[in-house]
């Protein structure tokens, strides 16, 4: 009986990749209206619960959307599809526990290479964002929610700053949980004051095309995040995924 399972499982999962491609490369295009359930099944020679679970799989990954009465129709994954996808799976990896150091480790490998490149390639409209991210900081420094909202927009800023799409991405899945340890640390007696402090470095030292200094600010900014970060806010991320 497990063998059955897992062949089935294959199948699936060959049907999943199979789909992805042909939206890839445009055989199937975005709006384009799929064949029911029977019809896709006789087409791609599998059975009709294997369809169902495979488009199942492809909602969650942002590949295709079902509307009811209507169907199921291409779509491209946007951003926020992605970004979902990937938390549920950081947050309910097999066998894994995530703690509060591996959301550091991940955080620390992401935003110090993006502090350092957008030393070397943030521009001036760059700049001015990061300005403006850090002066709501100063102003809502009173206000938990808008003070966390500017701070992590700050360090998105500094991804995107550093020209390479892909760290933006990888650190956007990570918002929601970041943000929860903000709002925590907000309470703190010195977590505003530090973080001001810090993120004024950061923009110094980006400003200054400082590579190393940029990365070195964003570092210290992260332990001294890590060390006010409450461990309890990923249970409760977790349950709240439940």
């Amino acid at each position: 009986m497990p063998a059955i399972r897992l062949e089935r499982v294959t199948v699936m999962e060959t049907l999943v990749r199979q789909i992805e491609s042909q939206i890839r490369t445009g055989e199937l295009e975005p709006g384009e209206k799929l064949p029911g359930e029977a019809t896709m099944a006789s087409q791609y020679g599998v059975s009709r619960p294997v369809v169902r679970e495979a488009l199942g799989q492809l909602r969650e990954r942002g590949y295709v959307q079902t509307v009811n009465g209507s169907g199921t129709f291409v779509r491209h994954p946007d951003v926020n599809t992605i970004s979902a996808a990937i938390e549920r799976h950081l947050l309910f990896s097999e066998g894994h526990s995530i703690t509060v150091d591996h959301l550091y480790e991940a955080r620390e490998a992401i935003e110090v290479s993006a502090a350092r490149l957008a030393a070397l390639r943030a521009d001036d409209s760059h700049r001015l964002l990061l300005l403006g991210h850090l002066e709501e900081m100063q102003v809502g420094r009173e206000d938990r929610a808008r003070y966390a909202a500017a701070d992590m927009a700050f360090h998105v800023g500094v991804a995107r700053a550093s020209g390479n799409p892909l760290l933006p991405t990888l650190l956007t899945p990570l918002v929601r949980t970041i943000l929860m340890g903000m709002l925590e640390s907000h309470r703190t007696v010195d977590g505003v004051d530090l973080g001001l402090s810090m993120h004024a470095e950061i923009l110094e030292r980006i400003g200054d095309h400082d590579e190393n200094g940029a990365g070195w600010a964003m570092a210290k900014h992260l332990a001294d995040s890590r060390r006010l970060f409450p461990p309890e806010v990923l249970l409760e991320s977790k349950a709240e995924q439940s």
